[in-house]
């Protein structure tokens, strides 16, 4: 498409670019397989990455308003207080009264599913039907194949 400008690929090891004062918020890959728990969803991430991001660690904490954080987490005061008791709920977050946020740093997977067993479960249900919609994938382009006249060989 002529005249489109081409963007750049995003490289994670130099998220900055080379002349850039962009910023960018980390998430701990730690953090990752904490997914899986009952009271986590992946948007449940931004949340947990508003908190760190508004870290001050002059003050040994984040202290940004519900209303602030509902703004630019996109949701009501009322769903965001509840998503940060999740957060805390799962250990990514502390807060010793609302409005005043600690970010923690998130357990190894050993650790986390060893503390969160109800988590592992979902984890292995999850490889579980994620390898049957593979098998049942694999089955079925063999069929086509064959019904195509393609040899296995």
């Amino acid at each position: 498409m002529s005249g489109e400008k081409l963007r750049e690929v995003f490289d994670k090891r130099n998220p900055r670019g080379a002349n850039d004062d962009r910023h960018f918020i980390a998430l701990p890959s730690d953090a990752l397989h904490y997914v899986h728990h009952v009271r986590m969803s992946a948007e449940k991430f931004f949340l947990y990455q508003l908190i760190i991001d508004h870290y001050n660690p002059k003050d040994g904490y984040a202290y940004p308003s519900i209303e602030r954080l509902s703004v630019m987490y996109s949701k009501t005061p009322e769903t965001t207080s509840k998503h940060l008791d999740d957060l805390k709920e799962v250990g990514l977050i502390d807060f010793p009264e609302k409005g005043y946020y600690v970010p923690l740093v998130p357990l190894d997977a050993e650790t986390f599913y060893g503390e969160h067993p109800d988590a592992l479960r979902n984890y292995k249900d999850r490889l579980k039907k994620s390898e049957g919609r593979r098998l049942a994938s694999a089955e079925r382009m063999q069929k086509w194949r064959a019904e195509q006249g393609y040899s296995n060989g």
